[in-house]
């Protein structure tokens, strides 16, 4: 799951507008045009959590329990469940056994199994930071067991990605992985999840999100963790964000005006037209899910995912993919803050862009 930043890099930006002392708007406006757009939001989630995963500290499930509400799943519970694993060369600084004479692979991302031969996940974990794909090449699904390195390593022939993904602001966050073979075999459970189809209602029922993301402390599960969380109004997660907005534009003003002897009328102007104009951060291709205490959530790591609901009839559907949070500013915790909620793809609107893909391909 991406952390979304794009409130604090725009602050910089806008205390250049709204505290300018004289010079007519246009001279504003010059002022904005030389400050340079911030990269993408999402830049090489691959790389990162492949780095991420590298230096961080491996707990069981017992032990991860305790954090964020999750706890183990239990083995065949979701079959449909993957992991994704990346292609990591041997490190040419290093020497000796340790430096491994072939390429070794890392968990980064979770799937979902929706056929014999396609994974859904989410597009910014195959989206490189310069828009290309990632080589099908050197991916790896793991299918068929909760605990990484377990299970069956099944090569990736095709990666598509939504053709309007927006890495920005995640919109569109919607990818499909096709394996070079069926699954036919397995050695541990395997099946495929069905997917919200267009117009059919969201079961009412606490929905599930599993993954192999972070805990607290840079510390990850080898094992499948499951936690319940509800999915609410995309309303709920644009108030509960545009608060922690104005903290965070508070917060940053406060501490930039006084470093830079800005007039306190100065900035009450600027932080006043700053959240006057604020947007909601969710578009209608997004669902809103969590707890309102931030306990129970997913985090980086999650990314690609299913967000699971049962049915009337008992069944399961996947009608999210674990796509992005926001941090507030100056936290170093990565995930559960309270009121900012996990956002998820609506997979109901990608219906038939996943039947043609299929179709097509």
């Amino acid at each position: 799951m991406t952390r979304s930043t794009k409130a604090r890099r725009l602050l910089a930006a806008a205390v250049l507008a709204c505290t300018a002392t004289t010079g007519p708007a246009p001279a504003q406006q010059s002022a904005l045009d030389n400050v340079a757009m911030p990269d993408s939001a999402a830049g090489s989630v691959m790389t990162y959590m492949l780095a991420a995963r590298s230096r961080a500290v491996n707990i069981d499930g017992e032990t991860a329990a305790r954090v964020y509400g999750g706890r183990p799943a239990a083995q065949g519970a979701w079959p449909a469940q993957v992991a994704l694993f990346a292609e990591v060369p041997p490190d040419p600084n290093v020497d000796g056994p340790q430096a491994g004479n072939s390429s070794s692979y890392r968990q980064f991302c979770g799937g979902s199994i929706i056929a014999r031969q396609w994974i859904l996940t989410a597009a910014h974990c195959v989206v490189q930071g310069d828009g290309s794909l990632v080589d099908p090449a050197t991916l790896r699904v793991m299918t068929g067991s909760n605990k990484l390195g377990d299970g069956d390593f099944r090569p990736v022939a095709l990666v598509f990605a939504h053709e309007a993904y927006d890495s920005f602001y995640l919109d569109n966050d919607i990818a499909l992985l096709k394996l070079a073979e069926p699954i036919a075999q397995s050695s541990g459970p395997v099946g495929a999840v069905q997917v919200l189809r267009p117009g059919e209602a969201m079961p009412a029922d606490t929905a599930v999100v599993a993954g192999w993301g972070f805990m607290e402390q840079d510390q990850m599960p080898v094992d499948l963790m499951e936690t319940d969380i509800q999915v609410l109004p995309n309303d709920t997660c644009n108030r509960g964000m545009a608060e922690q907005t104005k903290r965070d534009f508070g917060s940053f003003l406060r501490g930039y005006g006084a470093s830079n002897r800005i007039p306190e009328d100065k900035l009450n102007d600027a932080y006043n037209i700053l959240i006057n104009n604020l947007g909601p951060s969710l578009t209608d291709n997004m669902v809103c899910a969590g707890v309102a205490s931030g306990e129970r959530t997913s985090c980086n790591g999650d990314s690609g995912g299913p967000l699971m609901m049962r049915r009337a009839d008992g069944s399961w559907v996947q009608v999210g993919i674990v796509s992005w949070g926001r941090i507030p500013l100056n936290s170093n915790q990565r995930c559960g803050h309270p009121e900012v909620y996990g956002v998820y793809a609506r997979v109901s609107n990608y219906f038939d862009w996943i039947a043609t893909k299929m179709r097509a391909n």
